[in-house]
């Protein structure tokens, strides 16, 4: 019989997580929320972590079909949208988006991250976040004076982001500061509720910390911008 692939585990140690969330439904959300971490976080350490040990073709099979399951989570989430829509006539809830965007925006960072380095990584972070933001508040308000004004971050985001080739430890530095300014001046977003603050956060103060964490790193160790 052949050895078990760390794929097939990791695939069986999942649907073990979901059996155990949905035979402990009845116990507190605290208590919920700590097994829940704690049965995640040995997978999510082994993926993250280099072992020299690892077979290249159990990584390649566990990535297609990682990248396979998402292709069909996201196809999945938009059948619910578009079929819950049709049904009330009402815009999806919050919490499709958040299950549909979150997941997307952590893959688009780590391929940057893992395909052009730290310093190259962040600055296209900051172009691409930048570039969304700023569209949408100009669409938003179109170009008047609340658009140009709702715009100004976005623009000078765009800006330290063009900057940081030539600065990348100053601006990566400016990043970072203006992402925990962010925790503190997007305290409205609490009244979206749980769902809605995952996405807000997900989509404007994260992008910006890991842009300016990888453009400071980028810089401690001298790498070449692209």
């Amino acid at each position: 019989m052949k050895k078990i692939s760390s794929s097939m585990l990791k695939s069986l140690w999942l649907f073990a997580v979901v059996l155990v969330i949905m035979i402990s439904s009845g116990l507190p959300i605290w208590l919920l929320v700590t097994v829940l971490i704690l049965l995640l976080a040995l997978p999510l350490l082994r993926e993250i972590t280099h072992r020299s040990d690892a077979d290249e073709r159990q990584i390649y099979i566990s990535h297609y079909s990682s990248h396979l399951a998402l292709y069909v989570f996201v196809a999945l989430i938009l059948f619910v949208m578009i079929h819950d829509y049709q049904l009330s006539g009402t815009q999806p809830d919050v919490k499709f988006y958040m299950l549909l965007l979150v997941p997307l925006v952590i893959k688009f960072i780590i391929s940057l991250l893992q395909n052009y380095g730290a310093g190259t990584a962040g600055r296209w972070i900051g172009y691409f976040f930048a570039s969304v933001w700023l569209l949408f508040a100009l669409l938003d308000h179109g170009f008047s004076l609340m658009g140009v004004i709702q715009a100004l971050p976005f623009i000078v985001l765009f800006a330290l982001a063009w900057y940081s080739k030539k600065q990348p430890l100053i601006c990566g530095i400016l990043y970072i500061v203006l992402a925990l300014a962010g925790l503190f001046f997007f305290k409205g977003w609490i009244k979206m509720g749980i769902y809605g603050l995952i996405l807000m956060y997900t989509l404007v103060p994260l992008p910006v910390f890991i842009s300016g964490t990888a453009l400071v790193f980028s810089s401690i160790k001298k790498e070449e911008l692209q």
